[in-house]
């Protein structure tokens, strides 16, 4: 019985021009788990608003980031992760796909159901550390699409977070020393994605694991809270979403005197536009224009050997979460 990886990401749109952002928003904001409203009074405002302005306004940040081979980050790094897990982990055979763009869920487990017919077993694991119904559960709904149609479902196990895997946390703890040890140690900014707080309300556990995760990198790195502040950025539209924001943290810390912050995303594994645009770029023009001098973003895991390592002892069950 053949072992089969499925790592599943976000995606990107495929190319850098208006049209596939168009493309890319409309598939992804028509997804129920992101946007919870009725049709009837969403579709008027994102076929009528949103995608005809929206896309055009985000070219010019993908432009920024765009990598030189053609790719977004998030796709490049992904398909990275990917050759270098099926290098490392034997007796398993890794794919990769993506909620949303042309190499998603649905062709993916196509190719995987036709390659192995029915002698397989499927791991799945979602590139979001923290649970969110608005990605993870998405991934859910669309691999239970997929089998609701198949004469065979093969034993599945899926792998739903890893905020307290033992191997991720020291994984980051490792990415903040190795950086501290090229550089000063400055105050350090956790950012990790917002939500809308009605989801919180509902239920979902996506902010209680972005705390746990907090807590147990600053207990790695054996820093008092004081010296480290949990925010959550990137907010879209007019309701209230959790926070606080990062956006208020940078400014504030700026306008009290900090001269120099660190700023890390632990709930994303690969740079994507909300690292590389908005932190990097956006946040640190914001912290310079409010007194501060020097904003060090540490990048994402990407393709970093370790990070691999920690995907392979969650697959293979050697991980640990601490609690």
């Amino acid at each position: 019985m053949k072992q089969v990886v499925l790592l599943v990401n976000l995606g990107s749109p495929e190319n850098c021009d208006v049209k596939s952002i168009r493309q890319f928003l409309k598939e992804f904001l028509s997804d129920k788990r992101v946007v919870g409203l009725p049709k009837f009074l969403w579709y008027p405002i994102l076929h009528g608003v949103i995608l005809p302005f929206r896309a055009k306004k985000l070219l010019h940040k993908y432009q920024q980031i765009w990598l030189n081979n053609g790719k977004s980050p998030l796709i490049h790094y992904t398909n990275c992760q990917t050759i270098a897990l099926n290098k490392v982990l034997d007796g398993y055979d890794v794919y990769s796909c993506f909620s949303y763009g042309k190499q998603n869920i649905h062709n993916s487990l196509d190719v995987i159901s036709k390659k192995y017919l029915g002698k397989y077993q499927l791991t799945i694991l979602p590139l979001y550390p923290q649970y969110s119904s608005s990605t993870t559960a998405s991934v859910f709904d669309k691999v239970n699409d997929y089998f609701k149609q198949s004469y065979y479902i093969p034993q599945i196990q899926f792998i739903n977070s890893f905020a307290s895997n033992n191997y991720y946390i020291n994984a980051l703890a490792n990415k903040l020393k190795n950086h501290w040890d090229k550089f000063c140690k400055n105050k350090l900014v956790v950012s990790f994605h917002s939500v809308p707080q009605k989801m919180i309300d509902c239920g979902d556990a996506y902010q209680k694991e972005c705390e746990q995760t907090f807590q147990l990198l600053c207990n790695k790195l054996d820093i008092a809270e004081r010296d480290a502040i949990l925010c959550y950025q990137s907010k879209f539209g007019n309701s209230k979403w959790i926070g606080p924001s990062t956006e208020s943290v940078i400014k504030q810390l700026a306008k009290s005197g900090q001269k120099s912050i660190d700023v890390i995303c632990p709930g994303f594994v690969s740079d994507c536009l909300e690292t590389l645009e908005e932190i990097q770029i956006q946040y640190t023009e914001l912290f310079k224009a409010n007194g501060g001098k020097e904003l060090k973003y540490i990048p994402c895991f990407n393709d970093d050997i370790e990070f691999i390592n920690v995907l392979k002892n969650i697959i293979t069950g050697e991980s640990i979460c601490v609690e």
